[in-house]
């Protein structure tokens, strides 16, 4: 039998595929760098849950459950991690590549294309941002990343085309909707996206059918709220109201902005055991919630059994103090944009934990440089390049703004694709404005990556061009 002559030689078919293999080889050296994983106390919770198969919503059980599975089916967490670490780097280039094609077009080959979309990756892990960490860390926040990611790449590819009146369930539509469904379930705060990427889609697709599109706005939300409630049921899950803990935040933080307020909260003002907490701590978080010296509040105050007596607190303040419970909202949610200080920016070790799991040893002294590379960012002045929220933040709403304004010019779709995307970013950032637990970095990186990821990319993108291909 005769060989295909109009197939390529294999060489060049390596050479073809030689930015997939580069990914590949970034993933794995990151993912041998870190053996097994890098894991926190909350990893380790979640852990404890797949073990035992007994699962609480403090944490969603969508993460613990598939992990379970995993080690049902004899599978292992570093074998969990490299799978994780590859759909975070092909995820990152599918978005870079997506986001070249919208602003680009035919000036980009697709070959450069794919060079560009690695070199993106590349810049992208250099030790001014927490990525390489972020890649090997066993997070739900890590795993909110990945599926932002590729729900905003996907997104992007299926909007930027004309719908077909004839096409009602395309390919691309059914993993939208899965991709929306899961990042939902990975985080609680997450399911506010949802609504988005269904107004995305009826937008997209109100083109060509009004009545159809109407299906396309309700269903991401309504899949995502579906499968959360079917998951709980199966699984069994014990309810915790970690509502609580927002709500106990909250009314200290009424307390300490308005004294007079406080006196109109009895159980609230009656389980404050350290009056002098405001000077302390301006706004209450989590962590000084839990682990302050000495105790801000009694903790009966937001225990289980004082749940019924809590909301009823808390609705009270609402109802009397709507723009002081504003406040102290916004105030947490400022704070979490890293403007004064970059907390929690990386976790690099594996805590202390019953289930044997140590990092491995062989590359420690590579680790613990990088460690203190990146660390460093964080209390200095580079941690504005890559540390502050709020920055991407704003960067997320100027590119929208002006991608918009370029469409209203040029009347060219893949310019209001591209700013439609990005509202997917915006909405999990604008996500924790009702509730922010403390001020970790980790809990906006998902978005502000997706926001990243875009910029690098455009700017390679730009420089990249071909002379005559340039615009201004």
């Amino acid at each position: 039998m005769s060989r295909d002559e109009s197939a390529p030689p294999p060489a060049l078919r390596i050479v073809s595929r030689l930015p997939d293999l580069l990914a590949i080889a970034v993933a794995v050296v990151l993912w041998r760098l870190f053996y097994p994983a890098l894991m926190s106390a909350d990893t380790m919770n979640q852990y404890g849950q797949a073990l035992t198969g007994r699962y609480l919503d403090w944490h969603p059980p969508f993460m613990a459950a598939v992990l379970g599975l995993v080690l049902r089916m004899r599978g292992t967490v570093g074998l969990l991690m490299l799978f994780q670490c590859l759909a975070g780097v092909f995820g990152l280039r599918a978005l870079a590549a997506a986001c070249l094609a919208q602003l680009y077009g035919p000036r980009l080959p697709q070959r450069r294309v794919e060079w560009l979309s690695l070199l993106t990756l590349l810049v992208l892990l250099l030790p001014v941002t927490p990525l390489a960490f972020y890649l090997m860390t066993l997070w739900k926040d890590v795993w909110a990343m990945v599926l932002l990611l590729w729900l905003a790449a996907v997104l992007l590819r299926l909007t930027s085309r004309e719908p077909s009146p004839r096409e009602r369930w395309p390919g691309e539509f059914l993993l939208v909707l899965a991709l929306a469904v899961a990042l939902g379930l990975v985080r609680h705060n997450a399911v506010l996206v949802l609504p988005v990427a269904g107004w995305v889609l009826w937008s997209w697709r109100a083109r060509v059918d009004r009545r159809g599109a109407l299906v396309l706005l309700v269903a991401p939300l309504a899949a995502g709220l579906a499968s959360d409630a079917l998951l709980t049921r199966a699984l069994h899950v014990q309810a915790t109201k970690i509502e609580r803990v927002v709500m106990t935040l909250d009314l200290l933080g009424v307390c300490a902005e308005d004294a007079t307020a406080c006196d109109q909260l009895p159980f609230t003002r009656s389980h404050i055991v350290d009056p002098g907490y405001a000077s302390r701590y301006p706004v209450v978080d989590a962590v000084a919630l839990f682990h302050a010296e000495p105790r801000i509040v009694d903790p009966d105050f937001y225990s289980l059994a004082s749940y019924d007596r809590l909301r009823s607190e808390y609705i009270r303040a609402a109802r009397r103090f709507p723009w002081l419970l504003a406040k102290v909202k916004l105030a947490a949610f400022v704070r979490l944009l890293g403007v004064e200080q970059t907390s929690y920016f990386i976790h690099d070790t594996i805590v202390d934990n019953p289930y044997g799991f140590v990092i491995n040893r062989r590359f420690a002294g590579v680790r613990e440089r990088l460690s203190i590379l990146t660390r460093g960012v964080a209390g200095s002045g580079w941690r504005w390049l890559s540390g502050v929220h709020l920055v991407w933040v704003a960067a997320n709403v100027a590119w929208i703004i002006a991608l918009l304004r370029r469409y209203r010019r040029s009347g060219e779709a893949r310019f209001r694709a591209l700013a439609q995307m990005l509202l997917l970013p915006l909405a999990y950032s604008l996500s924790y404005l009702p509730a922010a637990p403390a001020a970790d970095f980790r809990f906006l990186f998902p978005a502000t990556l997706v926001v990243q990821c875009v910029t690098v990319a455009a700017l390679l993108g730009g420089l990249a061009q071909k002379p005559s291909g340039r615009e201004p």
